[in-house]
């Protein structure tokens, strides 16, 4: 033996099939880290008491998540309010003014998160901070994830919480969130 050199028992050495040749508990936390499509990444919501639904776009977004270490988890990103579509033109140029969206002033809605929850049976819970119109909420999106084809997650939250007065009541700004992100094979 060369001063130096380790030689590990038999047994002890990991051969992958990418080229990775060392001791199998070397990188406990190099498991998988997930890489989502971008192009077909969605964002849709429900107005509840309007009974209406629809997309917002112009995602930019950045997400490391490996399953297996929530504590490095991260999820950020933005959309871009004029590309809120609800199936009614006139309606979609409306949300667009001061006393809505004011997409002059604000152009973008945010999220950030400050931590990640695993829950087990694949699920997660993301709390993070949500910017829109200037105004920042904490909310918590609940994700369910299936390994072979997205990470879904949703959440609720109150238009009026963020200045987006639709209705006088609170209750009737009840917004569903859904965010799809499809999983690169």
């Amino acid at each position: 033996m060369i001063y130096g050199q380790f030689t590990p028992p038999p047994g002890d050495i990991t051969n992958r099939s990418d080229g990775y040749t060392g001791h199998e508990d070397a990188l406990i936390n190099d498991v998988i880290k997930l890489e989502f499509d971008k192009k077909n990444t969605k964002i849709t919501f429900d107005f509840v008491s309007e009974e209406t639904s629809g997309s917002i776009g112009g995602l930019d977004f950045k997400i490391s998540f490996n399953p297996e270490d929530t504590d490095n988890a991260y999820f950020e990103g933005t959309a871009l309010v004029n590309t809120l579509e609800t199936g009614n033109f006139l309606r979609d140029g409306h949300l667009m003014w001061e006393k809505f969206f004011y997409k002059k002033k604000y152009p973008k809605i945010a999220f950030e998160s400050k931590e990640v929850v695993h829950f087990g049976n694949n699920n997660y819970k993301v709390i993070g901070n949500l910017t829109i119109k200037g105004i920042t909420k904490e909310v918590i999106i609940n994700f369910d994830l299936d390994i072979t084809k997205n990470l879904l997650g949703k959440t609720t939250i109150y238009t009026s919480d963020y200045g987006v007065n639709i209705h006088d009541e609170r209750e009737k700004n009840k917004l569903n969130i859904v965010f799809d992100f499809p999983i690169l094979k």
